[in-house]
């Protein structure tokens, strides 16, 4: 028997799905919001959830992962009587089990249930690894947990991973954490930095060479795959992957075989791989920047960092993890934060992400040294600065009954426009030429009596010269 929560703003859909599950032997109960839906979602053991998307009080789909996170983890199976391609693709990324729409088959249903729940025993016969070594990752967001649920799919199996994100927001971090919590962590963490790989050596530095193999061959040489047996191959920023090598890469990766360069015999290498990207591989293969096979055999297990600004609630645990790493490493005794340098850190958008807010809190300590407290001072002047630009420029302020630029929200006729606008360009013209009309017809490029007619028009007139 399972636990059924139905959250859908619908009492008869409830109810049918209710008894519909109750049917096949499972216990049910519903929501009529997303608020109330997530509060037993928290605080109840459920195997299934059934989400509508369109909730009086929320979209659906922007509730799937906090679900997901709940104590029991349970499966979430999105229910909606619109059709929407992009919906479905933005549930399924966002972890829901599978996206049925209204009205739906009683079978199809059942069907989803049983296979989700049979996921779920399999699942929970699997010894599954103890405690994740987080190994320096640092946060408690929703963001931060789920990436870590899949850090944890991730070293259980041996499945590539591919893990995107901006730059400076710890990829290499999150790639080594796999490796420290896997089967293989007792073997080689190998790098390959692929923007360093160019010329004609690209080949050697993978799958090494043998002796003579080419000019300058004196010794046979052990390449980086080969290092990597029984290890992880890590690729960091895999698009730069030269294009020339791609293809004979997929097929090392795929049959874990390879040959040295002016070698005769093919050798393996048990190795893994995680590769990093900050740039979209998906739009890079469609430009035919990078091949749409070897994407493929790299993102087995995906994995999209957030960026820090994502996570705002994290950054004050990351910000005083560094403040005290940094005050050990200068010999200094612990500083106190001003409410200023808290603020400051909040309100900046940190494009560099972790490794921005790292460098800046070392700046800071560096700065202070042997005072007592943090400062926003001590920060590099341009974070302060961009953060009180920021306060300073603000929207200009609408009149009272402006909406979306019309007053009142109506929008004119284009001939009433366009006559307002021409009647205002008239009186700001007349005003610069000090109301002479030669020069406004100079400016305007019209001819007197055109600009005479104007003028009359919107009983422009007075003070008028000829000069």
């Amino acid at each position: 028997m399972a636990n059924v929560l139905i959250i859908d703003d619908d009492k008869l859909i409830c109810d049918i799905l209710a008894k519909m599950m109750g049917k096949i032997g499972h216990e049910s109960c519903w929501a009529l919001t997303g608020k109330d839906g997530l509060d037993k979602a928290r605080h109840g053991m459920f195997d299934i959830v059934f989400l509508d998307v369109n909730l009086p009080d929320a979209n659906g789909l922007d509730l799937i992962k906090t679900i997901k996170t709940g104590s029991s983890s349970p499966e979430v199976i999105i229910i909606t009587g619109d059709s929407d391609p992009h919906g479905a693709e933005m549930a399924i990324n966002s972890g829901a089990w599978n996206y049925l729409e209204k009205p739906f088959l009683r079978q199809e249903l059942n069907l989803q249930v049983s296979r989700a729940l049979q996921f779920r025993k399999e699942r929970g016969d699997v010894s599954m690894p103890g405690v994740l070594k987080r190994n320096g990752i640092i946060g408690e967001s929703e963001e931060i947990n789920s990436c870590l649920d899949k850090v944890s799919i991730a070293a259980y199996s041996d499945t590539n991973v591919l893990i995107s994100g901006g730059e400076g927001i710890g990829k290499k971090l999150f790639a080594k954490t796999i490796h420290l919590n896997s089967d293989r962590s007792e073997n080689n963490f190998v790098i390959i930095d692929c923007s360093a790989l160019n010329g004609n050596n690209v080949e050697s530095v993978l799958f090494g060479h043998e002796k003579g193999a080419f000019a300058g061959a004196v010794n046979s040489k052990t390449g980086l795959v080969e290092r990597a047996d029984n290890g992880t191959l890590f690729l960091d920023e895999v698009p730069h992957l030269p294009m020339q090598i791609q293809k004979s890469f997929l097929r090392v990766i795929e049959n874990l075989t390879f040959s040295r360069v002016g070698g005769k015999t093919e050798q393996t290498s048990n190795f893994r791989v995680v590769a990093t990207t900050s740039k979209n591989l998906d739009d890079l293969s469609d430009q035919g920047l990078f091949r749409k096979d070897l994407l493929y055999k790299l993102k087995g297990i995906s994995i999209r960092l957030p960026l820090l600004k994502e996570t705002k609630e994290d950054l004050l645990k990351i910000a005083f993890f560094y403040i005290d790493r940094f005050c050990m490493k200068y010999n200094l005794d612990t500083k106190g934060i001003s409410p200023e340098f808290i603020d400051i850190l909040k309100a900046y958008d940190w494009p560099g992400n972790v490794r921005e807010l790292i460098s800046a809190i070392d700046r800071a300590i560096a700065c202070a040294k042997n005072e007592p407290t943090l400062y926003s001072i001590h920060l590099p002047s341009y974070i302060k600065a961009k953060v009180i630009k920021r306060m300073i420029i603000k929207p200009p302020l609408k009149t009272k009954g402006d909406v979306n630029g019309f007053i009142n929200g109506e929008v004119p006729s284009l001939k009433k426009m366009m006559a307002d606008t021409e009647k205002q360009y008239l009186k700001k013209l007349m005003t610069y030429t000090d109301c002479s009309v030669k020069k406004a017809c100079d400016i305007a490029e019209v001819s007197r009596s055109c600009m005479y007619a104007r003028l009359k028009k919107y009983h422009i007139h007075e003070g008028l010269t000829q000069k």
